[in-house]
């Protein structure tokens, strides 16, 4: 018993920090920690894309939390255990980012298709050779005619600017997609969620105590990654007939 301010008794426990009674509790459920890796692995290039671009307007990924500052320094083994299972489901970034591209480009397969059957992908591979030729003979011509080191730099960079004017107007023509850019900065970002999801999966599997508001934490970023990826698959199937 303890008494409150008024004099009067109070019955029960007394807890100092609210916080350390969240930290008694048990995790609500068993995690799966290679099941978070391997699905993300399954996302396309326009997912991330999307992902990232929408995690800047959320107000939760303006700084880092220190929930999940403190989650990681409590766990370093598991820490390191979940970035071993991102690493070997997603590989290192790059690796992921080309897996990414290819997953965008398979999902790009009815849309190719139906290029290929009009005969505009033969056409299309005509005039990238031709732009490869246009890069290539200036330049040649330039060093054959002994042309001044100044002049065929300019020569240089001209056909490199009329190459890739040109190739953009090839991918107009086809009406073929652009594949959308995940900066670096930004595709760390989202790997990061996907490290802190995993992490509680270990933790949730080895029936490790988390406290609800860290297990929100960690699962947000994650969660996010789904939702918008959702939503862009929602986009491409379009409006119900």
């Amino acid at each position: 018993m303890y008494q409150l301010k008024d004099g009067s008794p109070r019955y029960g426990v007394r807890t100092e920090h609210h916080q350390d009674t969240e930290l008694r509790q048990p995790a609500g459920q068993r995690g799966n920690p290679e099941a978070i890796a391997r699905e993300a692995g399954q996302l396309g290039l326009h997912h991330l894309a999307a992902a990232a671009d929408h995690r800047l307007t959320r107000k939760w990924a303006d700084r880092e939390d220190e929930l999940l500052i403190r989650l990681r320094e409590a766990h370093p083994a598991e820490l390191a255990q979940a970035e071993q299972i991102v690493n070997a489901k997603l590989g290192n970034p790059k690796r992921w980012l080309l897996k990414a591209r290819s997953n965008y480009t398979r999902s790009l397969a009815p849309v190719i298709a139906r290029r290929q059957e009009a005969g505009m992908l033969s056409r299309a591979m005509f005039l990238r050779l031709f732009l490869i030729v246009l890069l290539i003979v200036p330049s040649v011509l330039a060093v054959s005619f002994s042309v001044p080191l100044l002049y065929l730099v300019f020569i240089g960079i001209a056909s490199i600017l009329l190459a890739m004017y040109l190739g953009g107007v090839v991918s107009e023509w086809l009406r073929l997609p652009v594949q959308p850019a995940v900066r670096s900065g930004w595709l760390k970002e989202l790997r990061q969620d996907i490290v802190d999801a995993t992490l509680l999966a270990v933790l949730e599997d080895r029936r490790a105590v988390v406290d609800s508001q860290t297990t929100a934490a960690a699962q947000r970023g994650w969660k996010h990654i789904r939702f918008v990826a959702a939503q862009v698959d929602r986009i491409d199937q379009g409006p119900a007939a």
